[in-house]
This record gives C-alpha cells, structure tokens and sequence, in this order.
C-alpha cells in the first residue's frame, strides 16, 4: 500500500501593513521548504503580497488572504485582496522587478477577478532546480 506524500497548506488572513510580507515569508519558511527553493517561493511571496498591500485599496478593515499549498511536487502560492486587479500584461511596462520576476522564477502564475476582488497566484515545479528553463 504506496503512502501518500505529505502536504502543508498554510491559510491566514494578513492585515493591510507593512509587516504582512514578512509574515506571509516566516509562515513559508515553518513548513521546512527544500532548501533549493526558500529563497525563490518567498521572494515572489513577499513580491504578491506587498503588491496586493499597494493596490488592494486598504480600507481600515481589509484583510488579504494568504495561501500555500506545498507538496514534494510543488508549491503553490496564492494572494487574495479586495482590490480591482491588474491586467497581467502590465508586467512589460511597469516599472518595478516583481511581475518579471514571477515571470522569470515561476513555473507558471496567474491573476483572477470576481466581485471579490483579486487573486495573484503562482506555482514552482519543485521537481526542476530553481534557475533550470524549459
């Protein structure tokens, strides 16, 4: 009888500060993340998670979600605000490094929006090396 692999889910509510990154990055680095990939998963956590701070509107009572589905397969990171959104696209003229660099260091990623607000979210194909491109 094969034994399932482990998964961690992390879910938290984040309130809209500066110190949500910070905290969305320590809750990542508690669920014993292979080595090869830390510094990669919470360098683009921290990068949605200050975004979704920056655009989500920050009402007094706002709250942005954080979640992380971790797996020995991958890793998968999602950011949750009551904000409009962002077209994607933007990443090729914006002024900042983050969406190129989800671009550059993510297996894949994404932005979806509802009447809820947005969600930022991106995977890591923790079979591949941090730096290897198809």
């Amino acid at each position: 009888m094969a034994i399932a692999p482990p998964k961690n889910d992390v879910v938290v509510a984040l309130p809209v500060t500066p110190h949500a990154p910070g905290v969305a990055r320590r809750l990542l680095l508690q669920e014993g993340l292979d080595p090869d990939l830390d510094h990669t998963l919470t360098l683009l956590a921290s990068e949605i998670v200050t975004n979704a701070i920056r655009h989500c509107g920050g009402g007094e009572h706002d709250r942005i979600v954080f979640a992380a589905r971790l797996t020995p397969d991958f890793a998968r990171i999602e950011v949750r605000d009551p904000g409009q959104g962002f077209d994607p696209d933007v990443r090729h003229d914006a002024s900042g490094f983050g969406l190129r660099m989800l671009d550059t260091l993510a297996s894949r990623w994404g932005v979806d929006r509802d009447e809820r607000g947005t969600r930022v979210w991106f995977e890591i194909d923790r079979r591949r090396r941090r730096f290897q491109r198809d």
